[in-house]
């Protein structure tokens, strides 16, 4: 049997969550975007013998931006796996708002960080007055913080690591690789190496390789292993996690296609699978 832990998914219960971003009318503007609005929950986390999902990280996708326990609290329960679970939180939020909203997550015990998607509000939520004395506290709290944005964009990651350099007991997940892969075009994969290379330097970052389906609906093996392998260069073996980002995958492949090929594309490599699908995660997250 091989154990999945699974750090970087989403579930859905379009019920009671607002979840914005899947309505039709909102970015993003994908022509396929239809077939995620639906509910997702644990018993769709189905995966193939030999392959067993041992626990799940699930991120936060939206449910209710400004009381984002309340998606912890559905996950909790409805799970019956082990958790834990990533809050969303506003960086920019007066720093008593945001202790406020800290105490009120830290209450739900699978609860171990939050994100703030940085993406194309990056420059206006890095340099807002509130945003670095509101991680400050995250740091105080042991807590993590999901980084997403593009490592493409040289400007954004030379911003990312002056403020993260203030922050140095903050550990930070690097979402989706940074949005890159080794099948971007050359120019692309030269700044999204760099910008990799740069962030790499930063002991308290780890990279989520993830997201594939967002870059390319058709992306290959190749293409997976190829990235795992850079990330890994790196980055080292202890800092790399291989996700599903469900049910954005599904896009391009069912949750059991993606993790088996996951593993068959490991297998063919000289990386440490079981740390990569498994152990890197148990860890970082706290299981």
């Amino acid at each position: 049997m091989i154990n999945i832990t699974d750090p970087h998914l989403h579930l859905f219960n379009l019920a009671d969550g607002e979840y914005g971003w899947l309505q039709p009318n909102q970015e993003p503007d994908w022509p396929d975007k239809s077939a995620l609005l639906s509910n997702f929950t644990e018993s769709d986390l189905r995966l193939s013998e030999p392959l067993s999902l041992a626990g799940y990280a699930h991120i936060e996708a939206g449910f209710s931006n400004d009381h984002s326990w309340l998606e912890i609290d559905w996950i909790e329960s409805q799970a019956s796996l082990p958790i834990r679970t990533i809050g969303c939180i506003n960086l920019c939020a007066s720093q008593t708002d945001f202790s406020d909203s800290i105490t009120q997550l830290l209450q739900r015990s699978s609860m171990v960080g939050v994100r703030h998607i940085f993406d194309e509000q990056l420059d206006s939520i890095i340099s807002h007055t509130n945003t670095f004395p509101n991680l400050k506290t995250l740091e105080s709290n042991g807590l993590l913080f999901e980084l997403q944005f593009d490592a493409t964009d040289e400007v954004a990651v030379d911003k990312i690591i002056s403020l993260m350099k203030q922050l140095p007991s903050l550990t930070v997940m690097l979402d989706h690789q940074g949005f890159g892969s080794t099948a971007l075009s050359d120019d692309q994969k030269h700044y999204w190496l760099s910008g990799l290379t740069k962030l790499a330097e930063l002991p308290n970052l780890y990279v989520k390789c993830s997201g594939f389906e967002m870059l390319d609906r058709g992306f290959t093996a190749e293409t997976l292993q190829q990235t795992a392998e850079q990330l890994v260069s790196l980055f080292g073996q202890s800092r790399v996690m291989m996700a599903s980002n469900f049910p954005l995958i599904s896009l391009s492949m069912s949750y059991s296609d993606y993790w088996s090929m996951v593993v068959d594309v490991l297998n063919e490599t000289s990386l440490p699978m079981e740390k990569l699908v498994d152990l890197n995660a148990r860890e970082i997250y706290r299981f």
